[in-house]
């Protein structure tokens, strides 16, 4: 049951398939792009976990719609590094679009999508990868869990805001899960299809309606304590945000009744 999909989204040439696809949504981001790739490359150039100690990879950009140079910038990123990709969105769309995008192209055993800020650092994502080879279909970074470290806290409003919502998507859709919305998810391929081939929302609960997906499908979840530190985001509308959140989390009550998650 495919996603509607409004756009046809202009992408660079395709990589071979990959083991490790890492997605990231673009939106605005000129200021952070060029130091989160002199990290990011290199890391994963570097990379190497138990069974496989080589691993091919694929980054996949996905430009929402950005105003700024941001798509320049990304053009000349996949032209020096063949590992890059990019797909632009005709217009901003939302990050659960850009997500969607991204990890629907992905070719890798394993996906993780992150914020393009790196809030949760690269050193983070060989724990995700390894729940993932341990048999694990999905894998959320966690920041409220035992063991997780938040080094720059979110304003108190941003904060409270946020743990509202989980307790209202934790008691109406999905208990036990303590974090919906940290930016880092990895998934199996099998899984990231299942679940992104379903998902419908593009505005910021649309990570509440991958965890129902996940759920429902009967997909075998992990939380893993993550490091995050807050980088300010002038483009988040805290209180839209939140009353748009509100109206999504019914709709995904709605769909999961109507069975459309199935």
């Amino acid at each position: 049951m495919p996603a509607p999909d409004p756009t046809s989204p202009e992408r660079s040439p395709a990589t071979e398939t990959a083991s490790i696809s890492v997605v990231l949504p673009i939106y605005n981001e000129e200021r952070a792009l060029e130091s989160t790739f002199e990290l990011l490359i290199p890391f994963l150039e570097g990379l190497e976990l138990p069974g496989e100690p080589s691993r091919r990879f694929e980054v996949i950009c996905v430009n929402d719609g950005s105003t700024d140079r941001s798509g320049e910038i990304l053009a000349g990123l996949a032209e020096r590094h063949p590992s890059v990709q990019v797909f632009n969105l005709p217009k901003n769309m939302g990050k659960g679009a850009a997500v969607r995008t991204g990890m629907l192209a992905a070719t890798g055993k394993f996906s993780v999508f992150m914020d393009a800020d790196l809030s949760t650092p690269l050193e983070e994502l060989p724990r995700v990868l390894g729940a993932l080879e341990s048999g694990y279909d999905v894998v959320l970074g966690n920041r409220r869990s035992p063991g997780s470290q938040v080094t720059r806290r979110q304003p108190k409003l941003r904060e409270f805001l946020g743990r509202a919502f989980t307790v209202i998507t934790r008691t109406f859709l999905v208990p036990g899960v303590q974090d919906f919305t940290c930016g880092f998810k990895g998934f199996t391929h099998d899984a990231a299809q299942t679940i992104f081939q379903r998902s419908t929302l593009n505005g910021w609960a649309f990570d509440a309606e991958l965890v129902v997906i996940a759920h429902i499908q009967g997909l075998k979840l992990v939380q893993v304590p993550v490091l995050w530190r807050h980088e300010d985001d002038t483009k988040v509308r805290v209180l839209s945000a939140i009353a748009s959140s509100l109206v999504d989390l019914m709709r995904i009550l709605i769909a999961r009744m109507q069975g459309r998650y199935r």
